[in-house]
């Protein structure tokens, strides 16, 4: 994917928000795969897809927030008509990408789909779950050995990981506990799957997800699977919606 191509752009047309898809690597955290036994099994090809029913694209969506080591939070704010968020860093005010949940939520306000009443439900509904402590990464992650063999010496054990699915004839939600690429330990990953049947296409590889009044609840869940993911994106979830109430 070229350099310059954000993947997804998020964009108002028609009074309604495209979420933009460039569907042609199946790299970074847009892939389009195919689903069998609640897993992706095989990436496809937008031509491929079109062809199989349980075709969906599986996005690792971000909410972009920065938290200082010592749990402090830095203050963000939405600026102009992009809402991108804008931070700190060594004295001069820089752009962090992506904001995409906090601007898909943000634009619902502005276009009416959303409420401040529904953002503080959602607010109260997350300090609920912090107060119960009922997160996906309470979960353990188990290994089990098994009795097959493999050749020789190496036995085959099994690692099961903790899996939580919302589904819905159009898409589903998929939270899954796992090991960090990047470090020691696991980490809870949230992935918002649409079915690629709903998708509009636009242009070469491009194909967007429509949002309205009639279904912007599914981004009020994405928001409720965060708080559910760990007690640093509770935290995280509930900051960033009232630094948006503060910016209505």
């Amino acid at each position: 994917m070229a350099k310059s191509i954000i993947n997804p752009t998020i964009t108002i047309e028609e009074g309604k928000i495209h979420i933009n898809f460039f569907l042609k690597n199946n790299a970074s955290k847009i892939r389009l795969k195919e689903r069998r036994n609640y897993m992706g099994e095989r990436f496809l090809r937008p031509d491929e897809a079109l062809k199989v029913d349980s075709a969906y694209v599986e996005w690792q969506i971000g909410y972009d927030t920065k938290v200082k080591k010592d749990g402090d939070y830095k203050v963000q704010h939405l600026e102009g008509d992009n809402y991108l968020y804008i931070r700190e860093r060594n004295g001069q005010r820089v752009k962090k990408y992506p904001a995409e949940l906090m601007v898909i939520i943000k634009y619902a306000l502005d276009l009416g789909f959303l409420r401040t009443s529904d953002i503080e439900r959602i607010i109260n509904l997350t300090e609920e779950i912090y107060e119960s402590k009922n997160y996906l990464d309470n979960f353990p992650i188990l290994g089990e050995k098994t009795d097959m063999v493999l050749f020789d010496e190496f036995k085959i054990f099994k690692r099961i990981l903790p899996l939580a699915i919302l589904e819905d004839k159009d898409y589903f939600i998929e939270m899954e506990r796992k090991q960090m690429q990047l470090a020691a330990g696991y980490q809870s990953m949230i992935y918002v799957c649409p079915y690629f049947k709903i998708l509009k296409k636009k242009q070469e590889n491009i194909y967007a997800w429509i949002a309205d009044e009639n279904n912007i609840n599914i981004f009020e869940k994405v928001l409720i699977s965060f708080a559910l993911a760990s007690e640093q994106h509770n935290k995280d979830i509930r900051e960033l919606l009232e630094i948006i109430l503060k910016n209505i």
